[in-house]
């Protein structure tokens, strides 16, 4: 999955394209979906295929929430891209160095764009899927404390953030340290930071047609 600030600075970007009236609809759905890690939803219920259907989108917080699955499939294509081939990597160990190329491109688009702004407008009380009371306003809570002054991110702030959504600390810390080895190759750093305009342009070249056709309501 893409990490908050990539998600919100990829919604942002597409409203150029995309009609959308509620604002706080929209990007309350583009970052539900991993309210999952609070509320304990198997991914399935959030992620699955299903959702990069345009039709799934029928008002502006179920196309937030499509707008977020598109962005975890167009963001894993890319990375990977950069990354190199993984396959004779464990799931985990393949999660992990996923995991902090994320954190490099989201720590950069963490200071782009209106990110207090979003943050402001995500609305609590929501449970799309029956979650547990008050378990999606935790999840959004979490996320404006991480990104509290929307400056440049750190790998100490997303350590706190998953900390929060009860990720392993061994994990944290593995990914810390895969953050730290990409860190020291100054080309990978840069291409990472500039897959969010890659991003868009697949957008739109796979699917926005333009930025409308089947994507446009």
């Amino acid at each position: 999955m893409a990490l908050s600030a990539t998600h919100l600075r990829f919604a942002a970007t597409l409203l150029r394209w995309l009609p959308v009236t509620d604002r706080p609809a929209y990007f309350s759905g583009t970052l539900y979906p991993d309210s999952r890690w609070v509320s304990g939803l198997a991914r399935e219920k959030t992620h699955a295929d299903r959702f990069l259907n345009p039709d799934f989108a029928v008002d502006d917080f179920s196309l937030g929430w499509h707008v977020h699955c598109v962005c975890d499939r167009i963001q894993g294509q890319i990375h990977q891209d950069l990354l190199g081939d993984l396959s004779m990597l464990t799931d985990s160990e393949r999660w992990v160095r996923l995991s902090a190329a994320k954190v490099i491109q989201d720590g950069f688009d963490a200071a782009k764009g209106d990110l207090a702004q979003q943050l402001a407008l995500l609305v609590d009380g929501l449970a799309p899927n029956g979650e547990p009371p008050g378990s999606v306003a935790d999840y959004f809570g979490f996320v404006r404390r991480a990104y509290r002054g929307c400056t440049a991110r750190t790998p100490a702030d997303y350590a706190r953030l998953w900390a929060d959504v009860g990720l392993d600390p061994t994990m944290i810390t593995r990914i810390e340290d895969a953050v730290a080895c990409m860190q020291a190759n100054p080309v990978l750093v840069d291409a990472l930071v500039a897959s969010f305009d890659r991003m868009v342009s697949r957008w739109i070249e796979q699917y926005g047609n333009d930025g409308r056709g089947k994507w446009f309501r």
